[in-house]
């Protein structure tokens, strides 16, 4: 009798351990699935209805497995059919089934067949289609199913924690993070949410969350380069708005200066880009933008108008002849063109640190046809760079000359 005992004891462990605590069920209609809905809400198998056999067939697979009933949780499931030509009785025929819930918007990028997750009030929060759907298993589309639901759930702890704090700043980044959260749309509302919270945007999380990062009306390069830090050091915003910025700022650069003169910059932020997330579309088209994007400015192509930047930005001459300590000269000789040459200043960088400077500020002109810059090296120079202030505005940029290097 001890032995029956433990051994029914054994059987009923083993069923309970195989079947899953929690399980979707499949309906027919949402008016079956309304009475019952949870939490997780609903999930829709949207198939192609009367044309594509492959996504009906794919769905009702899909909606029955039972891998995927264990990952959706306490969701309603249930097969829709969309239309490409939507008369009267087809629209009616999923009314039916689909009850107050609606397809995804015409105008929004999803492919069908197609999983689209509602939340208990309706909201479309999530979608599942394309490769990342055909081409999985089952399995892995349980997987898939799972995280949605997992990022609904983490989405919806943020704004519950919004609303049970008073302080006004973690409330709003409450709510910013609530929008942030991955494979989840946006929370309904959610900038009129922030403008409630902070109506003036004191906390900038407004600004985080409809962040946009372009080239201002009559903004010099100098300013737009001091905007782009602030952004790259904002901490609300996230890598990837980042990199954004950073590619809008590469673009800016090489329209406005060239692969030559801009160089050093484009290779400046393509590095950034790289470093915010190696892994992303932007940071792995960094090493491509270095290299097609950006020419290297050598000692004897003196200069011309694609070296002179279209504002004050110093501009990098590799190869410069200097490697001893000892007092050098540095000519500039106009060759040809209209307008002079304004030099700023001039450094001597091995590497990136400064080993000798002249910063009084000449223009080549063709009353002066040469300017000398004297630079006093102290120590041997392993790597020389000759770093040129050049402070030409962009319409005036029509001047040729050669740049040499002499030992005093």
């Amino acid at each position: 009798m001890k032995k029956i005992f433990s051994l029914l004891i054994a059987c009923s462990l083993s069923v309970l351990t195989c079947c899953p605590v929690q399980a979707a069920k499949v309906y027919s209609t949402y008016e079956e699935a309304s009475v019952q809905a949870t939490n997780d809400g609903y999930i829709l198998f949207i198939y192609p209805g009367g044309w594509d056999r492959y996504g009906e067939k794919l769905c009702r697979k899909l909606i029955s497995d039972t891998g995927v009933q264990a990952a959706a949780g306490k969701a309603a499931l249930l097969t829709v059919p969309i239309y490409q030509n939507r008369k009267e009785a087809n629209v009616a025929t999923a009314k039916k089934i689909m009850g107050s819930l609606t397809y995804p918007h015409d105008m929004s990028d999803i492919s069908y067949p197609a999983l689209v997750f509602y939340d208990k009030g309706g909201r479309q929060y999530a979608t599942l289609h394309g490769e990342k759907l055909m081409k999985a298993s089952s399995k892995e589309v349980a997987e898939l199913v799972r995280q949605r639901l997992v990022a609904r759930k983490k989405q919806q702890t943020l704004l519950d924690k919004s609303g049970a704090t008073q302080d006004v700043e973690e409330k709003a980044r409450l709510v910013l993070s609530s929008a942030r959260v991955g494979d989840v749309a946006w929370p309904n509302r959610v900038k009129e949410t922030l403008r409630s919270i902070d109506p003036e945007d004191k906390y900038g999380c407004l600004a985080a969350l409809d962040f946009g990062f372009g080239v201002r009306k009559d903004e010099s390069m100098k300013d737009f380069l001091k905007r782009l830090e602030t952004v790259l050091e904002n901490p609300l915003l996230t890598n990837w708005q980042k990199q954004r910025a950073c590619a809008a700022a590469i673009g800016h650069i090489r329209r406005s200066y060239g692969t030559m003169a801009g160089g050093s910059l484009i290779t400046k932020y393509a590095r950034k880009m790289q470093k915010l997330d190696p892994n992303s579309v932007l940071g792995l088209s960094a090493p491509v933008v270095m290299r097609d994007w950006v020419k290297r400015y050598r000692y004897g192509q003196g200069w011309s108008p694609e070296i002179i930047p279209g504002s004050e930005i110093p501009i990098l001459m590799h190869g410069v002849p200097i490697s001893k300590p000892g007092t050098y000269s540095v000519n500039f000789k106009i060759t040809t063109g209209r307008d002079a040459l304004h030099v700023k200043k001039i450094r001597l960088l091995d590497g990136s640190r400064c080993v000798a400077q002249d910063v009084t500020a000449r223009s080549v002109t063709w009353s002066a046809a040469v300017q000398t810059f004297t630079l006093k090296v102290k120590k041997a120079v392993k790597n020389a760079v000759l770093e040129i202030t050049l402070s030409n505005d962009a319409g005036h940029r029509s001047t040729w000359g050669d740049i040499t290097v002499k030992s005093e």
